[in-house]
């Protein structure tokens, strides 16, 4: 008992001291509908999120076809236009790998597996797309990354303080985040909020329930994407 409240006080002392210098804010996110507390700001994120496409520029291979990346950019961008969050400039890449996947990171990054390309109608990527920036928008991975404990670190990224370490601690922290994957209600909020997108930016949002049958016939599950 005297050892879990030794990790109580710990973690309240570590949540103080990020209230006291890491600016935390209680906002309304028009993605979720909801008041939220966040504890990292837009530039931590996107230091975070630079550091980790540099990396995956390293580790994956991406495809170079000029009319499949045009055709990813041109209705991403189009997606994020309607996005309830603008304070990220979006990027887009497809990945060179045939599993039927897509992926986004800190910073506004969203990836798209080739396979997924090969197999999605226009309307069908949108939702996909609607989706991970669906994820950016309502900020789950920034919500999962404040839980970690691990508040110095990106207090230290936050203020430009950062060592070496501490970043490399960040991207590590957040990259298995990102692997172990969204909860079920994290999972369907995406979902909604990229329907949402989807038919704002003038696609049509039924395609989501197709693309999601086409997952199943390829006898895999929805929960591929994250």
């Amino acid at each position: 008992m005297l050892s879990n409240q030794k990790i109580l006080y710990k973690l309240l002392a570590n949540v103080l001291i990020f209230l006291c210098l890491g600016g935390c804010a209680t906002v309304y996110n028009p993605a979720t509908g909801k008041q939220e507390i966040i504890f990292i700001p837009t530039a931590t994120e996107s230091v975070i999120g630079r550091k980790m496409s540099a990396q995956i520029a390293k580790d994956k291979k991406f495809i170079e076809d000029d009319q499949e990346i045009e055709r990813l950019t041109t209705i991403g961008k189009k997606i994020a236009a309607v996005s309830d969050r603008q304070d990220l400039e979006y990027c887009f890449y497809i990945i060179d790998e045939k599993e039927i996947n897509a992926f986004t990171i800190p910073g506004g990054y969203v990836y798209i597996h080739s396979g997924l390309m090969a197999k999605a109608t226009d309307d069908e990527l949108a939702c996909v797309i609607g989706h991970e920036i669906g994820h950016v928008a309502a900020k789950h991975i920034i919500k999962k990354m404040q839980v970690q404990g691990l508040y110095s670190v990106f207090i230290n990224i936050a203020a430009r303080k950062a060592s070496i370490e501490d970043i490399e601690t960040g991207i590590s922290l957040t990259y298995d985040l990102i692997a172990k994957g969204y909860s079920r209600k994290d999972e369907f909020e995406a979902d909604r909020i990229g329907v949402r997108y989807a038919h704002k930016a003038g696609y049509d949002p039924r395609a989501m329930i197709s693309f999601l049958n086409k997952m199943k016939e390829e006898d895999k599950s929805p929960k591929g994407l994250v």
